[in-house]
């Protein structure tokens, strides 16, 4: 899995994290990824979003579907 969507109802967007680049560069204790809620859940916490109000996915796909 290399991204993470997040649908945040605090701030009404939707973000996407392209969690390889973040495990090559800025977040070394994420060297060891691994695709668990748990670690997902932490590196969310991290970017700053508060769990009980988003909604999230892992994905290996970027491409987001506009109908």
């Amino acid at each position: 899995m290399r991204y993470i969507t997040v649908l945040d109802y605090e701030s009404g967007r939707v973000h996407q994290y392209n969690i390889s680049v973040d495990m090559k560069t800025s977040y070394e204790k994420y060297k060891h990824w691994s695709p668990q809620s748990e670690v997902c859940e932490e590196y969310l916490t991290d970017k700053g979003h508060n769990l009980s109000n988003c909604e999230w996915m892992a994905h290996n796909n970027n491409h987001i579907i506009k109908e």
